[in-house]
């Protein structure tokens, strides 16, 4: 399994050893890059080793850049970066595009309090992990989902997944302040890898900007409502096939977020979500 790759080099977890390899050029050609969670084939040619075969990937992912995730951490930080609601809501539908279990992971909250934010995920049917309200508690609970997965942490630059990750299993890897002035953390892990943990392995990652993640990972205006967990339950409801949610008279998504069945701020990412994909032709993201 490839554990990282940088540089056009990737770093192969075997039976035996960790080795470094690059990808033949046929890889290029066809458009597809080695991901850090790829399981592949190594051969020797010329006393160096070379990936000349890449398994089948069940998902990947542009925003981490890693393949074959089972359990996609969302870390989100109450202040320094305040929490982007339409950001961590594109992720969470992505997760769900790709069958990915997500869970949230709430951090700073001995700084700034988070229960609002946490009610509002809880109640859309998401795993919240308040991790500094009881940490030893939380510690346990994130240790029993990794065992045989592979899991990454992801979110926002600075929100602190390097350091609840040495927090957890005791590593070593180098974290940064957030910047006062710009109000966002600065980006000191380079590219995803993977570490073992818990009998699996689990990945730090690059943090990313609002403008990232609004370029990655398209989802076509018809599968968002699928992929809103708390909006599918009421879709079926509808008086008209083919709802969009938003303006349709007897909509029962719309009904729904009237009588706070569906949070309001749900409601609203899934509609600049839905909005953002109708000025995208499918064809441009072929």
């Amino acid at each position: 399994m490839i554990i990282k790759g940088i540089g056009g080099f990737y770093y192969v977890k075997t039976a035996d050893a960790v080795l470094e390899a690059k990808a033949k050029g046929i890889f290029r050609k066809v458009g597809m890059a080695p991901l850090a969670g790829d399981y592949v084939e190594l051969e020797q040619s010329n006393g160096d080793y070379v990936i000349s075969a890449i398994y089948a990937r069940k998902n990947n992912f542009l925003r981490p850049a890693a393949a074959n995730i089972d359990l996609f951490f969302l870390v989100v930080s109450t202040v320094a970066p305040i929490p982007n609601l339409l950001v961590i809501d594109k992720l969470l539908a992505v997760a769900a595009a790709k069958s990915v279990k997500p869970v949230i992971l709430l951090t700073k909250t001995d700084i700034l309090p988070g229960e609002a934010f946490a009610a509002t995920y809880r109640s859309a049917g998401f795993i919240v992990i308040d991790v500094r309200a009881d940490f030893e508690t939380a510690k346990l609970e994130i240790m029993d989902m990794l065992d045989s997965r592979l899991s990454v942490f992801t979110g926002n630059s600075g929100v602190g997944k390097t350091t609840l990750l040495n927090d957890l299993f005791g590593y070593s890897l180098e974290t940064a302040q957030t910047s006062r002035k710009l109000g966002r953390g600065r980006h000191t892990t380079r590219a995803v890898e993977f570490y073992e943990a818990c009998g699996g392995y689990v990945a730090d990652s690059p943090g990313f900007s609002a403008v990232d993640i609004e370029r990655a990972e398209y989802i076509p205006k018809d599968e968002l409502q699928h992929l809103f967990i708390d909006v599918s339950q009421y879709v079926s409801e509808c008086r008209f096939r083919g709802c969009s949610h938003l303006t349709e008279k007897g909509c029962a998504v719309i009904e729904a977020v009237e009588k706070g069945e569906i949070q309001k701020s749900r409601y609203e990412s899934y509609v600049e979500l839905y909005k953002n994909a109708l000025k995208i032709s499918d064809w441009e993201q072929r």
